[in-house]
Order: structure tokens, then C-alpha cells, then sequence
């Protein structure tokens, strides 16, 4: 198994991709600290796990505070006495042009989509630094290389997630560190926060409508894009830095 014995940190743990990431790197031994502020569906997750066998612990908390992670990068060094991959998975998908979006979901939106993985990234990379290896992955968006209608403060935080994860690679890879970005397309499902403004019916016309765009013909599911994660995590992608590795059917291509 590639994760056997590796200690790693995944935020937005309690549902879709985070879910699927997390239950990927549990079936291949990984000891996993999840993070999420969804505490029944995180703590749901993690007891299903563990009676899977894995070594699982979790924190509750909003990953847009910086205790949260200075809170997951001490449990993992406590209870795993490791920290060898940080997965930042956690983000929110508010839609709207700029002169839709108000300021304060603009500032929502960037503190979770991109200065959360800093605050993760800042406590998590000294520790690194220390041992001489460590591996980043973040999870961005093909919005965030290209613009998408109506979906401004979402783009503008996922092209600063990729920005800063090149900054991370430039600055870092000469001290064992790699990081890279994963960009997906059109999923099956849609975020929690769009399922608060979306019923069944407008998903499922949403993935309708969507579907045909993509040359592979098909919407992408998490369990895709969590197997694309786990390569850019594993040491199979050991010369891969810095990259934005797009997982979207053909839709940008």
C-alpha cells in the first residue's frame, strides 16, 4: 500500500471529495487526521474507518481559523509523531459576477478557498522543513485557470490556491517538500453550500446541461479526482512540483 505508515492532514474531510480522498487513503494505510466543521458527518466518517481498521483522529473546527490548524498539525505530530502529506481540500462555491457578490462573501469565500491553505501550509511546512521531506497537495479548480460566468470570487481564490502552491514548490523543493494542485472539472455532485440554493431537480438539470460539454461525454465523480489526489500524493509522483494537474474529461482541453 502506497500510505502505509504516512500521517496525513485532509480538511473538507466530511463530505465529497474530502470523503472520497479520506476513504482512498484509509484502504491504503494511511493515518489520517480529517478536519472539517460539519461534526456529525466528520465524526460519522471517521467511526466508519476506524471499524475499517484505520488509524483515524479528527478535528472540528473551521479551517478559515488559524487554530484549527495549528489544532491538526499538533495532533498528528502527538498522536502520529509524523506529518508527512497535508491535503488541502476544504473550499465553498458561492456563485455570482463581481457586482453580485457582497464583500462579505467575497472575504468568506478567500478565507476558506485559499488563506485557510496558507494557514495550514505555514504550520505544516516548518515541520517538514525539519525531517527534510513532506508533500502538499491542493485541491484548486479548472476555474481557477481559466474564467467561469458567474463564479468571480470562486475563480479569483482557486487561481490564488495554484499561485500559491507554485510558490510553495519554488521555495521549498530544494528541502525535500513537493507541491502540487489538482484542478477538477464538472463533478457529479455539487458542493454542500450550492445544495442549500439547488433542489434535487436543478442538480440533476445542472449535470444534464453540463454533460454534453465534456468530450468524455460525462460528468467527473470524486472517487476520479480522489484517485488523480492520491498520485500527486504518493511517491509515484516523486519528480512531479509544482504542477496543476487537470482531471476534467477534456472540458479545457
Amino acid at each position: 500500500m502506497r500510505f502505509s505508515g504516512k500521517a496525513v492532514i485532509v480538511t473538507g474531510a466530511a463530505s465529497g471529495l474530502g470523503r472520497a480522498i479520506a476513504k482512498s487513503l484509509a484502504q491504503e494505510g494511511a493515518k489520517l487526521v480529517l478536519v472539517d466543521r460539519a461534526k456529525d458527518q466528520l465524526e460519522n466518517l471517521a467511526v466508519a474507518l476506524r471499524n475499517e481498521g484505520g488509524e483515524v483522529v479528527e478535528v472540528v473546527g473551521d479551517v478559515a481559523h488559524e487554530q484549527t490548524s495549528k489544532q491538526a498539525i499538533a495532533l498528528a505530530l502527538s498522536r502520529f509523531k509524523a506529518l508527512d502529506i497535508l491535503i488541502n481540500n476544504a473550499g465553498i462555491n458561492p456563485t455570482g459576477t463581481i457586482s453580485q457578490t457582497d464583500p462579505a462573501t467575497w472575504r468568506h469565500a478567500l478565507d476558506v478557498n485559499l488563506n485557510s491553505a496558507f494557514l495550514f501550509c505555514r504550520e505544516a511546512i516548518p515541520h517538514m522543513v525539519e525531517v527534510g521531506k513532506g508533500v502538499i497537495v491542493n485541491t484548486a479548480s479548472i476555474a481557477g485557470q481559466r474564467a467561469s460566468t458567474a463564479e468571480a470570487v470562486y475563480g479569483v481564490s482557486k487561481a490564488g490556491l495554484i499561485m500559491l502552491t507554485r510558490t510553495i514548490a519554488r521555495d521549498y523543493g530544494a528541502k525535500g517538500i513537493r507541491a502540487n494542485a489538482i484542478c477538477p472539472g464538472v463533478l457529479e455532485s455539487v458542493m454542500a453550500d450550492r445544495l442549500t440554493r439547488m433542489s434535487v431537480d436543478q442538480v440533476a438539470a445542472r449535470d444534464e446541461r453540463f454533460a454534453p460539454t465534456v468530450p468524455l461525454g460525462r460528468l467527473g465523480t470524486y472517487e476520479e479526482i480522489a484517485k488523480a489526489t492520491l498520485f500527486l500524493a504518493s511517491e509515484d509522483a516523486s519528480y512531479v512540483n509544482g504542477a496543476q494537474l487537470t482531471v476534467d474529461g477534456g472540458l479545457t482541453a
